[in-house]
């Protein structure tokens, strides 16, 4: 029933071809004994013909050069082969259509194809006295060569593709006559599957269009991505000619800042994509582009003004391979009077080369002969020989293989049966089995989906004042292999996404709009992970040694003696505060600092409470924030100490010289607030650039912290060490003043503390990464701490406690007239 319903539609069509695409199509002729057919896109678009009844025309503004090459290159080979002597007494003719791109063009060309009749064209070929076509070489895009081998496979007449890789045309029961020059892109998408393991894009985002190439190769891409546990952020399939549609194309717009992918698969023609980067450049999404082998060295691409430098484009295309002799023929060829059958005698007839001396020729080439052409579009004839020799694309190499292909399938058939009048289907057959050597070093084969596939080649786009494109590597038999060491890309991604993470740790999903942007926790208990990826249960794991939850618990002794020493000092702290709260407007409490007792007492707390964070299991948080809050949290201390050593220095410096400007710095809020503030801009720049986090050490068997940014880390405690040299240098140069408020000697003793304990800190700390790392630092907080409790406010507290007779007025300035008395400085009553 469907070859019935297909034969009348064939007939259909026959009869009124000329209402689908108007007229007649461009088309060349050399005639044979054989003659081979060849469909080429030599125009990428159609315009509707409005002079007369509307019929489709192809526009002679979209010239594709490569395909114009293209159809050369089949007549070349065929050229070649009529001189040499594989088919001996045998000449192959050709008859070549433009297919303008267009699929009810091409049908048009393809049923004129597989006419039985004799034809005249008034054109300027060879008149063809009849038609003997036993093959097809085309078409280009897949859409269209679906559609061809549709038809041709009623008659079994083979057709080879010189560049079709849709996964669809391989199957040889929809498709048996149809054979190709280059690889499906089954193999293709594996290369690509493979190029992003080996560059390690995390995640990948696809972008295909609604044809045959786009849908079938974004779908097989995005399956095979899933296989390999690649994460897909997104897959677009976007209208074939997605410029024509204002609304895609808006959408379009907003998607391209919003997507987080590493990497995006550009799988669709190189129309769309020239307008995806177009646009992508505007928006600046700088990222990594991967180039399908349709436009991985699109002319029309790599010629973008607009394509920015921070873009990278990595490339896949058939291996490529110049056609032997191609570029000194079209040479001579350009060169030539006489271009009869080919297509540049229809081209040049509308677009001459430009030349400034005129003379007969059988084609017109002169640009003074244009000036009543429709198209003043004029070719530079040296530009074009330039063009070929320059050529990177494989589909020249592609189309000489396809005519060779069929060169030997007639010569095994004709070694069996010397007449050329043969049905096309015994063509088929015999092509199937070929084998031979092309070019001395292309082994050309079939396989049995009908594919010869010599590989791809890697590419990558470098901008050096202009667009380069450079092989890096290659896939072949199904591995691929690059030329050159790349950096590692295993950390993060510039959208701040982990790829990997330590051992003992697995991937998380941070963003639950974003599945594929994670970061990293640690396994559980009795889980373990030896790739960082995921954690498996440990009865279940192969690791010979499994991960266990190595660090200083609570209930450790140390642990125990830690906390309850700084529990201690939190209670005599908070005591301390409500002594001196009682005592407020007492003289020994104005001149430990009044009112500015309660922060350093506050932030004497807080310097205690950190301890707690560097006990039991370290975690993400405590780690964050244990060494941080204890800088700030000593810094306002020792800054409110500083204030008040400064109040009561300027108080008694009334005979030197530096009186004066240390007066005006006297302002205890100020001087606490810009010390403190120094800290805060330190510890804000430590939190944000490289904050301290979890870490596994010794081979993901020790739970500790990691304090991130050694710079800031380093800088926090120089910065604390400053100012305590600072106060004991006040406490130092106030040994002389009234013992009641110097405190010199105790004070001077509690910064020397806190110096000695973090110098003896150093090297202890540089040589333990274990266990006890963080019950050091612990240590290390607890004792700078009491030092200030113990050497600033304990004196204090003796008075306010068991020498209450000397919180007197009158009993200070005794004491203060006295000591001025054995200095020789005379008092005033």
């Amino acid at each position: 029933m469907f070859s019935l319903m297909l034969v009348k539609l064939l007939v259909f069509l026959l009869r009124h071809a000329s209402c689908l695409v108007g007229g007649d199509l461009q088309r060349v002729f050399s005639s044979g004994d054989i003659i081979i057919g060849g469909l080429f896109p030599i125009h990428s678009q159609v315009i509707i013909n409005k002079t007369g009844p509307p019929t489709k025309m192809c526009d002679p503004k979209s010239l594709d050069i490569q395909m114009l090459i293209c159809s050369q290159a089949m007549i070349y080979a065929i050229e070649q082969i009529n001189q040499d002597s594989l088919l001996p007494n045998v000449k192959i003719g050709y008859e070549i259509y433009d297919t303008c791109s267009s699929v009810s063009m091409a049908l048009h060309g393809t049923l004129k194809l597989m006419k039985k009749k004799t034809f005249v064209e008034d054109q300027c070929v060879v008149m063809a006295p009849s038609n003997n076509v036993k093959a097809v070489i085309g078409e280009r895009s897949s859409e269209v060569s679906v559609a061809v081998a549709r038809l041709l496979a009623l008659p079994l007449m083979t057709q080879i593709s010189f560049a079709s890789s849709s996964e669809l045309l391989s199957s040889r029961s929809k498709f048996p006559s149809f054979f190709r020059t280059v690889p499906s892109d089954k193999h293709q998408t594996d290369a690509i599957v493979q190029l992003v393991q080996w560059f390690n894009f995390v995640p990948v985002g696809i972008i295909g269009s609604d044809d045959e190439y786009g849908k079938y190769g974004a779908e097989s891409l995005s399956d095979s991505f899933k296989k390999n546990n690649i994460c897909i952020e997104f897959k677009e399939i976007l209208p074939a000619d997605f410029s024509k549609n204002h609304l895609v194309f808006t959408e379009l717009q907003k998607k391209l800042s919003s997507w987080r992918a590493e990497a995006i698969v550009l799988f669709t023609k190189a129309s769309n994509a020239k307008i995806i980067l177009e646009e992508a450049s505007s928006v600046n999404a700088s990222r990594t582009w991967i180039a399908s082998d349709a436009w991985s060295t699109a002319k029309d691409i790599i010629n973008l003004d607009k394509l920015s430098n921070s873009v990278r484009i990595l490339g896949i295309t058939c291996k490529r391979h110049k056609v032997p002799g191609f570029s000194d023929y079209m040479t001579h060829f350009l060169n030539q009077e006489n271009m009869n059958g080919s297509f540049f005698c229809n081209l040049l007839s509308l677009c001459p080369f430009c030349t400034t001396q005129p003379n007969n020729q059988t084609c017109p080439l002169f640009a003074s002969e244009a000036e009543n052409m429709p198209y003043k579009q004029h070719f530079n004839r040296t530009s074009l020989i330039d063009f070929i020799h320059q050529d990177e694309s494989y589909e020249a190499y592609s189309v000489y293989m396809a005519v060779n292909v069929i060169a030997h399938g007639l010569k095994s058939l004709l070694e069996n049966n010397n007449v050329t009048h043969f049905p096309p289907r015994m063509l088929t057959e015999a092509i199937q089995q070929v084998r031979f050597t092309l070019s001395n070093f292309s082994n050309i084969s079939l396989n049995k989906h009908g594919e010869v596939d010599l590989g791809y080649d890697i590419l990558e786009w470098k901008t050096e004042g202009k667009i380069n494109i450079y092989t890096i590597g290659t896939y072949e038999n199904s591995s691929i292999l690059l030329h050159k060491v790349f950096p590692e890309n295993k950390t993060v991604t510039q959208f701040n996404c982990s790829k990997s993470c330590l051992q003992g740790q697995e991937l998380y999903v941070m963003h639950p709009d974003n599945p594929c942007c994670k970061g990293c926790i640690s396994c559980k208990k009795n889980y373990f992970s030896t790739d960082g990826n995921k954690c498996e249960p440990c009865q279940e794991s192969n690791h010979s040694q499994c991960f266990r939850e190595k660090f200083l618990p609570w209930t450790n002794g140390f642990s125990i003696t830690l906390a309850v020493f700084t529990s201690i000092n939190l209670v005599i702290t908070l005591l301390v505060t409500v002594l001196f709260s009682l005592n407020i407007h007492t003289p020994i409490v104005r001149a430990a600092g009044g009112y500015m007792c309660f922060p350093a007492l506050l932030s004497l707390m807080g310097c205690f409470s950190s301890v707690f964070l560097f006990l039991g299991e370290p975690t993400e948080a405590n780690c964050r924030a244990g060494l941080p809050f204890f800088s700030l949290s000593f810094t306002v201390c020792v800054s409110c100490v500083l204030a008040n050593l400064l109040q009561i220095f300027v108080g008694f410096a009334f005979t030197l010289k530096l009186g004066y400007w240390l007066k005006r710095v006297n302002k205890p809020v100020v001087v606490v607030m810009v010390c403190a503030s120094v800290q805060v801009f330190l510890c804000a720049l430590w939190l944000v650039l490289g904050p301290p986090s979890q870490k596994m050490f010794e081979d993901g068997y020790i739970l500790e912290c990691d304090e991130g940014s050694v710079v800031f880390f380093v800088l926090s405690q120089v910065y604390i060490a400053l100012l305590c040299i600072v106060c004991f240098t006040f406490a130092y140069k106030g040994r002389t003043l009234p013992g009641l408020y110097k405190n010199a000697r105790f004070v001077a003793i509690g910064m020397l503390i806190y110096l000695v304990m973090w110098v003896i800190f150093i090297p202890v700390y540089t040589q333990e990464h274990g266990m006890h790392e963080r019950a050091i630092k612990a240590s290390a907080i607890l004792v700078s701490g009491f030092s200030i409790l113990g050497c600033h406010f304990a004196p204090k507290c003796f008075i306010l406690l068991w020498k209450k007779e000397l919180n007197d007025e009158n009993a200070i300035a005794e004491h203060i007239r006295k000591h001025l008395e054995k200095k020789d400085i005379k008092v005033l009553s």
